[in-house]
């Protein structure tokens, strides 16, 4: 496990963590004033990009409050887009905790003021993680929001993965999902290129294959051909169809609050296009 440290003065800013692959979701919002966002990581856990290092609130130890530099842009909270809200003891700015509406709570400490200290630990191997269960957590009420913005994420890669190509996807889980996206945002080529699930225990040729990232280290599944990376958590509800997964007795935030009574498997996934759109315009 490791420890995150101020760079400027070598203090321990975390309790030891270890790592887990980057969310879909991390900075992504949900809704418009949503309120009471869960954390986005779990206690005990830290996930990195090349700009952040995403962890609990309540894994940050010997910080304090920038009282001055709290952001404007915020609603309800602080959403540490202006500058950062947290200081080490020693006057460096290290991070910002996040918590407005619809926005995942968290603390986002900053790659270039922290440094990790420590012995990461092993990497699991894939056989560690249950990837035949679609839902971990049955009473998981923001499983949906989530698997709906990793399927955001999933088709802006496929679409870049695609090139100048059309895509064809055979009739499944796969094709419920994003067919219809695709067939909108790539128009008929003389190129097809085909689509398929690929992952543990499921083999399949094709010419681009969603896998599933590992929960860890975020690698994905090896595959011969052009891998597409998806979340592990949206993988195995497409490589799991015939499961019925339970849904909270209260409805939850599954878009079925009418039915009498509630389908135990939401029929779709309502990709979150927003969320293709800006990963899009992140690349060339």
């Amino acid at each position: 496990m490791v420890v995150f440290e101020c760079v400027a003065c070598g203090a321990e800013l975390t309790v030891p963590l270890s790592r887990v692959d980057w969310p879909d979701h991390a900075g992504r919002t949900v809704g418009n004033g949503v309120t009471e966002m869960p954390v986005l990581m779990e206690a005990g856990t830290y996930a990195t990009n090349s700009q952040v290092v995403e962890i609990a609130p309540g894994d940050v130890r010997g910080v304090s409050w920038a009282t001055d530099l709290f952001d404007t842009t915020s609603c309800c909270g602080l959403a540490g887009y202006d500058a950062p809200n947290l200081w080490c003891a020693c006057g460096q700015p290290v991070g910002s905790r996040v918590d407005d509406c619809s926005a995942w709570q968290g603390v986002q400490l900053d790659d270039a003021a922290v440094r990790p200290v420590g012995e990461a630990e092993p990497v699991a191997g894939w056989e560690a993680f249950e990837w035949d269960t679609a839902l971990l957590d049955g009473a998981d009420v923001w499983w949906h929001d989530r698997v709906a913005i990793a399927a955001g994420v999933a088709l802006a890669r496929i679409v870049i993965a695609a090139g100048d190509a059309t895509v064809a996807v055979p009739d499944g889980p796969v094709a419920e999902v994003f067919r219809s996206h695709l067939d909108e945002l790539l128009p008929p080529a003389p190129e097809v290129k085909t689509l398929a699930l690929a992952g543990p225990g499921l083999r399949a040729e094709a010419d681009l294959l969603l896998v599933p990232r590992h929960p860890e280290s975020g690698e994905p599944w090896p595959v011969e051909g052009t891998a597409v990376p998806i979340s592990a958590e949206l993988w195995r509800w497409l490589a799991n169809p015939d499961q019925q997964p339970c849904v909270p007795a209260t409805g939850g935030r599954w878009p079925f609050l009418d039915d009498d009574p509630l389908p135990r498997r939401p029929e779709r996934i309502a990709l979150d296009r927003w969320v293709s759109r800006s990963e899009m315009s992140r690349r060339p």
